[in-house]
């Protein structure tokens, strides 16, 4: 009988302890959606992610997710920002940054409003004010670009000058830097190329600042050599090898292939780069991770060139491989093996370059 007893107690004290995690289970289940965070942020609607910051007070949250939540809502929730994105990177540009910041603040805030007249005019100002070189600049393009390029080479920095990340002015400017000399190749062409490695970055850009630094342009490309974020990539990684040699290094080729090649915001050259990437991966869960990461980033009506191309290049595929518009299912790519998601971007990348080639000056094609 006392077994029993016992029996029936160690039972109800299971009973209860499951009783009891089930509810703190349940208390804990508040889960932030970064994925949907940091694409609202990333195409330039960081304002649009506020919502889903909003929390149950009686839920429970893990204090990096509060942490988050509160770091996100000074920087983007009130009147002015109370984050300390200024705090953490002084330098000896610390106005003409705050003028840059103050102005991607503005435009992810008030979309419908046009702030790139006023951003000239304020950059054109601060230079007249601070830098003696720059009294005869013009209110162009142009005239900013290369007072800005002087004026932050005389503070010993280098900077990417004075031009647009998508829909936005952006500034991108590091302290150190290291060159090496690769060997890319494509289109059945052997080409020795220049890679600066950067540095001690003071900004990343306004992709850096709207997901709180966790996403930034890693590397870019121009016609004379490639530039490396260092912190951004494992150099012996395939991340490396491919989503910044492949990517970059189709940048590199189309630049002389496609001089005229701009689209909106880019977004033709960015969907040739993001195919070629995924023509390039032998890695089942690295090309999976691309693939989720394209997905959860496309946009078809976004001004950024990159959400236009990543649903770009998710459509062309989905039509090849599941007769879909638009394939978002996640576990459905997972069924297909890697060399023919390969195969099929390779197809769709070379369908894409015969078509371009039929247009002479071809400025852009995915989107019209």
């Amino acid at each position: 009988m006392k077994i029993f007893k016992l029996f029936i107690l160690l039972i109800l004290n299971l009973f209860s302890i499951a009783k009891t995690n089930a509810q703190a289970i349940q208390n804990d289940s508040i889960k932030l959606d970064y994925t949907k965070i940091y694409a609202l942020a990333l195409d330039g609607n960081p304002k649009s992610a506020l919502p889903l910051l909003d929390i149950d007070p009686t839920k429970k949250i893990a204090q990096k997710d509060l942490q988050f939540k509160s770091n996100f809502e000074n920087r983007f929730k009130f009147e002015e920002d109370k984050s300390d994105f200024l705090e953490t990177r002084k330098s000896k540009m610390d106005e003409l940054l705050k003028i840059y910041r103050d102005y991607w603040r503005l435009s992810f805030l008030n979309k419908e409003n046009k702030n790139d007249t006023l951003m000239m005019k304020n950059v054109s100002d601060f230079l007249k004010a601070n830098f003696s070189a720059a009294k005869n600049l013009t209110i162009n393009e142009d005239s900013i670009d290369v007072y800005q390029k002087k004026y932050i080479s005389s503070l010993g920095y280098h900077t990417t000058g004075f031009g647009k990340t998508g829909n936005l002015y952006d500034l991108l400017v590091w302290k150190t830097e290291k060159d090496t000399i690769y060997k890319l190749n494509y289109d059945g062409k052997e080409t020795l190329v220049k890679i600066y490695f950067m540095d001690d970055f003071i900004t990343l850009g306004w992709s850096e600042y709207a997901t709180l630094g966790r996403y930034y342009p890693a590397g870019w490309a121009t016609n004379e050599a490639l530039f490396c974020v260092k912190k951004a990539y494992d150099l012996k990684s395939e991340a490396f090898k491919v989503s910044y040699l492949g990517h970059e290094g189709r940048h590199f080729a189309d630049y002389k292939l496609f001089p005229q090649l701009k689209g909106i915001g880019s977004a033709d050259l960015e969907y040739r780069a993001k195919l070629t990437e995924l023509a390039l991966y032998k890695t089942e869960n690295e090309i999976l991770k691309r693939v989720g990461f394209f997905i959860n980033n496309a946009n078809y009506d976004s001004q950024n060139g990159h959400s236009i191309a990543a649903f770009c290049v998710i459509r062309d595929l989905s039509k090849e491989l599941f007769n879909t518009d638009f394939e978002k299912d996640l576990e459905k790519w997972k069924t297909i093996p890697l060399q023919k998601i390969n195969k099929t971007a390779s197809k769709i990348l070379d369908e894409n370059t015969k078509s371009l080639k039929k247009i002479p000056n071809v400025e852009k094609f995915i989107k019209q």
